[in-house]
């Protein structure tokens, strides 16, 4: 059995697609069976994987409850079949998210540095707690990534103590950096594109935060042994 990771947040703007797929293929390149499920409508995960042909992607957006109900079994056969599976959410809707909450193992959360990205994210976090009530097991987890920082701006401290207030795990950070967008313009994620930068570093860094909140353990192959030896250890 694998595990459903999904990346969401109800405000837009967050950079979950970009986050979803450098994540799936980061986990991709430490060895694990990974698959990519847009269910955001407009499909940019997907056609950025399928585009680069970077792993397996499918776009099953939830369009009325039948679409709702596929792409939620979809996502239980993947997890049946593989290792990982990486769920890119739509924005701003809060039925669909509360359904992925019930399949999912760990929700990772972009959050930009701005306080308007904090009551979306209270509510997702309302979320969150409802559905481990519901589920009775403590899932899913969860994971708040800061997004697109920019490391030379000084965030006041009405948006610190805003960002504070949401009381979850927190992940690496994720700058702000121009080759995101070259990455998705070249049809590659940012370790094929910038490999050994600090946004290349940055994105390992996550995906190593996600293992050790799953409790997971990379698997060793003749692929991805000499890139494991090089990254550094978990954060």
């Amino acid at each position: 059995m694998g595990h459903v990771i999904v990346s969401g947040n109800l405000k837009g703007g967050t950079g979950k697609s970009t986050i979803a797929v450098n994540l799936a293929c980061a986990l991709d390149k430490r060895g694990y069976g990974v698959a990519l499920l847009d269910v955001d409508p407009q499909g940019t995960a997907c056609d950025w994987a399928r585009r680069g042909n970077l792993l397996h992607a499918e776009a099953v957006p939830p369009t009325g409850v039948s679409g709702r109900a596929r792409w939620l079994q979809r996502a239980v056969d993947l997890r049946a079949a593989g290792d990982v599976v990486v769920v890119d959410m739509p924005p701003s809707s809060a039925s669909t998210l509360a359904s992925a909450l019930m399949v999912a193992d760990l929700l990772v959360i972009p959050v930009t540095p701005s306080a308007v990205d904090v009551p979306p994210t209270a509510e997702v976090l309302r979320l969150v707690r409802e559905a481990r009530e519901a589920r009775h097991s403590g899932q899913p987890g969860a994971l708040l990534v800061p997004n697109r920082v920019d490391p030379s701006v000084f965030y006041d401290d009405a948006t610190r103590r805003a960002f504070e207030a949401l009381r979850e795990r927190w992940g690496p950070t994720i700058n702000q950096h121009l080759e995101h967008g070259s990455a998705f313009a070249a049809g590659t994620w940012i370790g094929g594109y910038a490999p050994g930068s600090s946004a290349a570093e940055e994105i390992n860094a996550l995906a190593r935060a996600v293992e050790k909140r799953l409790g997971l353990v990379p698997p060793v192959s003749s692929r991805d042994s000499a890139a494991l030896t090089e990254l550094p250890a978990s954060a």
